[in-house]
């Protein structure tokens, strides 16, 4: 219950919010009411009584979620009346409804269907082709006809509501979906950061990879954001005022790297879980490297964040990358130095280091491109 009343008010509290889901969903609704009833209107004046109902429910349907969607499927819901129409038309005028007209339009009518041009409507064909064996109207070509213009009909009201009238457009979205994966990747590698300064407290490992796990939803979610968007501008009148926003396919590119790079990173930090096994026993990686290395992590967290917040003014990016390109830098060559004077007694422990210097530092690589191409020098762990 606490969780539906927590819905409620998160809806309600849309409601209130200019541009929000909520809102977008009000109107939709709305538009979808006013495109039955105007289907309804015209059918009631232009077609036979019984085959009206068919122009408002087609009309309510229409109204999808994009002005692409509400044309691209009422043009396969036409078609795929129609052909399930004629193929009821052809047969039970034949033989009527038997056993072998079912076994005559089914088939055909299944075929059809899975024609990738029906799309999510290929389905209507055998259910308009058994609904006119059914009620026995394969035998009235006036109910077939009129049945099929009532679908024309209902499409074209509702794609003229959805086109004309606020046609949706989530040029928002993006933004803010792009805007959530920095920071839940940014705040992943802040806890991170976060128990290894405490002394290799990995005690929050299962919370971390749950993060990771999320933080690959979320990187679909923004894809799939950026790709309504782009969707929502086909055939959309309002994209004439409304400018295109930031292209975010190189951003996105760049987080599904990182996203893979985090979980390298935890993944390696599992073989450290000094909840069960003591540092001294197995990896002598040092309280001194942890403590760095976390610095490295929150530094490459506030990168992730600033290229979100400030993506306009790329002088904060820049400075916060030299800092963090410094700070791998001296790590690389403070175990460059322990090696070189046979201070690591444990190679695990140099491997794993390595490990986990790598991989901040691709993410390092990642978040400077397009804003310090000169940033090569290696920080890749020891040589």
């Amino acid at each position: 219950m606490r969780g539906e009343l927590a819905y409620i008010r998160t809806s309600l509290r849309g409601l209130a919010t200019k541009g929000s889901h909520q809102r977008l969903q009000v109107r939709q609704i709305g538009k979808a009411t006013l495109a039955a009833v105007l289907a309804w209107f015209l059918a009631s004046r232009l077609l036979p009584h019984e085959s009206i109902w068919i122009a408002p429910a087609t009309a309510v349907i229409m109204v999808h979620a994009t002005v692409y969607q509400t044309l691209t499927n009422g043009l396969r819901r036409v078609a795929a009346v129609a052909t399930g129409v004629i193929l009821a038309g052809s047969i039970g005028s034949l033989i009527g409804l038997t056993a072998l007209s079912l076994v005559l339009v089914i088939p055909p009518a299944l075929l059809a269907a899975r024609w990738r041009r029906m799309g999510r409507h290929g389905t209507d064909v055998a259910t308009t082709a058994v609904l006119m064996l059914s009620f026995g109207a394969t035998s009235q070509e006036r109910y077939l006809l009129a049945y099929t213009i009532a679908t024309a009909m209902g499409a074209v009201c509702g794609a003229a509501i959805n086109t004309l009238l606020w046609p949706p457009l989530y040029h928002r979205r993006p933004d803010a979906a792009v805007r959530r994966l920095a920071e839940q990747g940014a705040e992943l590698l802040g806890d991170v950061a976060e128990g290894l300064r405490k002394g290799w407290d990995l005690s929050g490992l299962a919370e971390w990879q749950a993060q990771a796990t999320r933080l690959t939803e979320r990187l679909a979610a923004a894809e799939a954001a950026v790709a309504a968007d782009a969707e929502s501008r086909r055939y959309n009148l309002r994209r004439l005022t409304v400018p295109p926003g930031r292209d975010h396919t190189p951003q996105l590119r760049t987080m599904a790297a990182v996203s893979t790079h985090t979980s390298a990173i935890i993944q390696a930090l599992a073989h450290l879980d000094h909840r069960h096994t003591p540092p001294s026993s197995a990896t002598d990686v040092s309280d001194a490297f942890a403590r760095d290395y976390a610095d490295l992590l929150d530094q490459l967290a506030d990168i992730m964040t600033l290229q979100v917040r400030h993506a306009d003014d790329p002088a904060p990016i820049r400075d916060q990358l030299a800092r963090a390109h410094a700070q791998a830098t001296g790590i690389h060559e403070e175990m460059s130095a322990e090696i070189q004077t046979g201070q690591v007694d444990h190679p695990q422990g140099w491997a794993v280091s390595g490990s986990l210097l790598t991989d901040a530092h691709r993410i390092m690589i990642l978040l400077a491109d397009g804003h310090d191409p000169t940033m090569v020098a290696p920080a890749q762990g020891p040589h």
